[in-house]
C-alpha cells in the first residue's frame, strides 16, 4: 500500500464550517498538508445548538461529516465526552468503512477523550493533538483532569503545541514518553513580508476572539492612553466574539482609532499583519498562538504576554512580553515596542523554524511508527 493510499481518520471541533469559513484555519493548513500525503477524513463535531440553527447548511460529503452532539450549557462539562461519544457511535459504521491506517483526535478535552473512548470500536492506533485552552482550562478541574488522565493516556502519542503543554500534561500523570513537542507551522505561501511599507502610519494589530481571557479589555484600555501620546496611531481587531458589541460602542462612545473588521479570510489576514507595524496578543492563557508565527513570517514584531508556550517562541529579537491582565504594563510595552528599531531579517529568520512540511512530516512520522 502506498503512502497516498493510506488513511488518516480526523475527529475534532476545530475546522471550518459554511458559516463560519474562517474558523481554525491553523488546523485546516495542517489537514490539507497532510491530505497531500494521505487520504484524510474528517469528523466535524457540533454543539446541538449549533448544529440545529444550521443544520442545512452541513453539506456532508465522503470526506467529511459532520456530528452534533448534545450538551448542557455551563452545566456538567465532565459529560460532554460521553455525550459527544454517544453521537460518535451513530457515525461508526462510516468511520469503519474508511479502513483508515490512524485516527487523529485535534482538541483534548473533551473531542480526544470522545475519541478514545469510541476507539474501543474502531481499534486504531489513537494520536492526539492539544493546542493550549483544551489543556489550560480543563486540567484545573479535578473530573475533567481524570478524564483527560485516563483517556489521553490510551494514545500512541500525543502532540503537543508548546512544551508547557507538555509540561502540563506529564503533571496530571500521562506518560511523558506520549507527549512530543510539535510547533504548528506557518503557510509561507500566505504570510510573506511586504517588499516595502508604502507610508509611515502606525498600525497595531490584533487577532483572535473577541473573548475576555484573549486580553481584548486590557488591549482597549491601553490603547485609550496609547492614543493620547500618539494621536495618529490605529489598531485593527480582526475576530469574532461576545466583546464584539462592546468595542463597536466604545470606539464611538471615545473616537477610538480602532477598527474592528470581524472574520476575515486567512489572505486578508495576511496583507493586514504585514502592513502594520505591530502585532499584540494580551492573552491571558495560550499554547502557542499561530498569529505569532505568521506575524514572524511577515517580519512583524510582536507583544504578547508570559503564559503558556509564548515564552518558547518570543525573544528580545521579536517582541516583548508582559505580565497579562495589566493595561498600564501592556501600554508601555507597545510604546517601547513602536520606538524600537527592530531588525526585519532577524524576525523573518527566526520563523523559518515554524514550517507546516517539517510539522506534518513529524506527524506522519509518527503515525508510521
Amino acid at each position: 500500500m502506498s503512502s497516498i493510499d493510506k488513511t488518516i481518520l480526523v475527529i475534532t471541533n476545530l475546522y471550518p464550517v459554511p458559516w463560519a469559513p474562517n474558523r481554525a484555519s491553523f488546523n485546516k493548513q495542517q489537514f490539507d498538508f497532510i491530505a497531500t500525503e494521505r487520504q484524510v477524513k474528517i469528523v466535524v463535531l457540533l454543539p446541538w445548538t449549533e448544529w440545529l440553527k444550521h443544520r442545512k447548511d452541513c453539506l456532508v460529503s465522503e470526506d467529511l461529516k459532520y456530528c452534533p452532539y448534545f450538551y448542557t450549557p455551563k452545566f456538567g462539562r465532565r459529560l460532554v465526552p460521553w455525550f459527544q461519544s454517544l453521537s460518535l457511535i451513530c457515525l461508526l459504521p462510516w468511520m469503519k468503512k474508511q479502513d483508515a491506517n490512524a485516527l487523529y483526535a485535534s482538541w483534548g478535552f473533551p473531542d480526544a477523550v470522545a475519541t478514545s473512548i469510541i476507539n474501543k470500536w474502531l481499534k486504531l492506533p489513537l494520536f492526539v493533538k492539544v493546542h493550549g485552552t483544551d489543556v489550560n482550562e480543563n486540567t484545573q478541574y479535578p473530573a475533567r483532569r481524570s478524564l483527560m488522565r485516563k483517556w489521553l493516556s490510551k494514545a500512541e502519542s500525543i502532540f503537543c503545541a508548546s512544551q508547557a503543554l507538555a509540561d502540563s500534561l506529564a503533571t496530571i500523570g500521562i506518560p511523558e514518553q506520549k507527549l512530543t513537542v510539535n510547533y504548528n507551522g506557518v503557510n509561507a505561501e500566505v504570510f510573506f513580508p511586504s517588499s516595502k511599507r508604502e507610508d509611515k502610519s502606525i498600525n497595531i494589530i490584533f487577532v483572535g476572539n473577541l473573548i475576555p481571557t484573549k486580553g481584548v479589555n486590557e488591549l482597549v484600555n491601553a490603547f485609550i492612553n496609547l492614543q493620547k501620546s500618539i494621536p495618529d496611531v490605529t489598531l485593527d481587531i480582526i475576530g469574532e466574539g461576545p466583546l464584539k458589541g462592546y468595542l463597536l460602542n466604545k470606539v464611538k462612545e471615545l473616537q477610538l482609532n480602532i477598527n474592528v473588521h470581524g472574520s476575515l479570510p486567512l489572505t486578508n489576514v495576511a496583507q493586514k499583519i504585514r502592513t502594520s507595524t505591530l502585532l499584540v496578543l494580551p492573552s491571558y492563557r495560550e499554547g502557542v498562538p499561530n498569529v505569532l508565527l505568521e506575524a514572524f513570517a511577515s517580519g512583524i514584531p510582536v507583544v504578547s504576554t508570559i503564559v503558556g508556550g509564548i515564552p518558547e517562541v518570543v525573544n528580545d529579537n521579536v517582541g516583548l512580553l508582559v505580565e497579562p491582565k495589566n493595561a498600564d504594563e501592556l501600554e508601555k510595552a507597545i510604546h517601547t515596542a513602536l520606538n524600537t528599531s527592530w531588525n526585519k531579517s532577524d524576525i523573518i529568520e527566526h520563523a523559518k523554524q515554524f514550517d507546516w512540511t517539517r510539522n506534518v512530516n513529524f506527524v506522519l512520522e509518527s503515525m508510521e511508527g
